[in-house]
């Protein structure tokens, strides 16, 4: 199984060989996105293999505002000019489809956006489908079709983040100790740092992968943790 590594675009990364079967997506990425990411008017990240260069696959990120026009009540907050974030292009060249990793795609342009509004805020995410086959992907993946415009789709950070699950995991080790200091950032945005032995470590992954939504929060979390390694480590001295 490859293991795709996502990483900003950078010089070294090798265009030439993306097709995703939509030319403007193509295009774009060959011959605009170095130019963009360099004049700072959207980020690119892209996915590669662990040693190759190659790029496979991409998204592009950039800040934006939208009017309130079309949108619901409950996305805008009351405001007329909504700041937000412009999932500008995503596309998966078409050796990897089949796989379920446009999804994977998708999970990690989102993580990038709500990381972002964490620092600079932004109340959505907004997407402009490029035909009817992309506006239905996005529609699976609960973005919801602003009115008058059904190419145009919106989810606001909050259901993103919500959808991240338990969000950020910050993992360092200290070789001479054999620990690891892990710091969890929650859907509700409260940080949980802990420290496990790798023995532990890998208890407390396992036990994360069948988290659900109830789970999520601060207390859900520590249950979960203490639960898995058998012991409190947020209270042990």
């Amino acid at each position: 199984m490859t293991l795709w590594i996502s990483r900003e675009l950078g010089p070294q990364h090798d265009l030439s060989d993306f097709d995703c079967g939509k030319e403007p997506l193509n295009t774009w990425l060959t011959g605009q996105s170095r130019r963009a990411h360099e004049a700072g008017t959207a980020r690119t990240y892209v996915w590669t293999a662990e040693s190759s260069d190659v790029v496979r696959a991409y998204y592009s990120i950039a800040p934006t505002q939208v009017v309130r026009e079309g949108l619901t009540r409950s996305q805008t907050g009351g405001y007329s000019v909504i700041p937000a974030y412009l999932l500008a292009r995503l596309a998966l060249d078409q050796s990897l489809r089949g796989q379920g990793l446009g999804a994977e795609l998708l999970f990690d342009a989102i993580d990038k956006i709500v990381r972002a509004a964490a620092v600079g805020g932004g109340r959505l995410i907004v997407v402009d489908a490029l035909d009817d086959d992309a506006a239905k992907f996005y529609l699976y993946h609960d973005f919801t079709p602003v009115k008058g415009n059904p190419h145009r789709l919106v989810m606001t950070i909050a259901t993103a983040r919500a959808a991240l699950g338990v969000g950020t995991l910050t993992v360092s080790a200290d070789p001479s100790s054999r620990l690891v200091s892990m710091v969890f950032d929650t859907p509700e945005g409260v940080t949980v740092p802990v420290v496990l032995s790798p023995f532990e470590l890998r208890a407390v992954a396992t036990a994360l992968e069948s988290l659900d939504e109830p789970q999520l929060s601060e207390d859900g979390l520590r249950a979960t943790i203490i639960t898995a390694i058998g012991r409190d480590p947020f209270h042990d001295s």
